[in-house]
């Protein structure tokens, strides 16, 4: 695989080329992962069957177990300077509790599309409201991102304008709406893809680049897959030694 080093946020453009057999089979295991919750919370088999059901649940994750990274290290498909992340909770192909969100550029915004399941269930048949705001958060930090100022969440303000169905598509538009020196204002909605104009969720968060030294002591133990100092950890994104 190859990676041109670069600090996060300054190349939004994807020059991470990961390998294509690891990434399928990362993929096949999420998308595995992702119907066994969902069945797992839907299920309504006699109790001695999830009993060895998740017997052989276990063995199966034994066998996963026999090598994994710990918290510093990048997985071998993740890439910072392009925010390749394979395992995030609300993007991540290789994650089974993401939906996961598919986002893409349109003319000034960003636009996910994503349908939430009973794994993520808040009021019955209806999103958790920690869902949808984990959903924004990526939303807006993702605008943030591909608009050249990556940042971390300094503040996130959510308003529920109406629940949020469950097994039903679902669209979400960001858009940065201020910038200055390392802070990113972005707004973002959450709405049916059937009905995009009725906003259920409105969202709007301050993105902060850390400066050098925050990202050294947040992030300078980091290193890839392969053990080499993980690219862009040490240098703030975008205007990161503005006022």
């Amino acid at each position: 695989m190859t990676t041109t080093p670069s600090s996060w946020g300054a190349s939004p453009q994807d020059t991470f080329t990961p390998d294509p057999e690891l990434q399928a089979a990362v993929t096949e295991l999420g998308s595995a992962v992702r119907d066994l919750l969902e069945t797992s919370v839907a299920t309504t088999v006699p109790p001695a069957e999830q009993a060895d059901v998740a017997a052989r649940l276990r063995e199966l994750t034994a066998r996963l177990a026999t090598a994994t990274r710990d918290r510093h290290t990048l997985s071998a498909l993740d890439d910072l300077p392009t925010f390749r992340r394979t395992y995030s909770p609300v993007s991540g192909a290789g994650h089974g509790f993401a939906p996961p969100v598919r986002f893409r550029r349109e003319g000034d915004a960003v636009v996910g599309e994503c349908t939430l399941g009973l794994r993520h269930e808040g009021p019955p048949a209806h999103s958790h409201g920690g869902m949808t705001a984990m959903l924004m958060d990526q939303l807006l930090g993702s605008t943030a991102f591909l608009a050249g100022r990556w940042g971390m969440t300094a503040h996130l303000g959510l308003e529920y304008r109406g629940a949020v169905p469950l097994q039903t598509p679902l669209v979400l538009v960001g858009r940065v709406a201020e910038t200055s020196g390392r802070k990113t204002v972005v707004t973002g909605t959450v709405a049916l893809a059937a009905e995009p104009d009725r906003e259920l969720v409105r969202g709007e968060g301050v993105f902060v680049s850390p400066r050098p030294e925050l990202l050294e002591r947040y992030f300078g133990d980091l290193t890839t897959a392969d053990g080499q100092r993980a690219p862009g950890h040490a240098e703030a994104a975008t205007d990161g030694t503005a006022p």
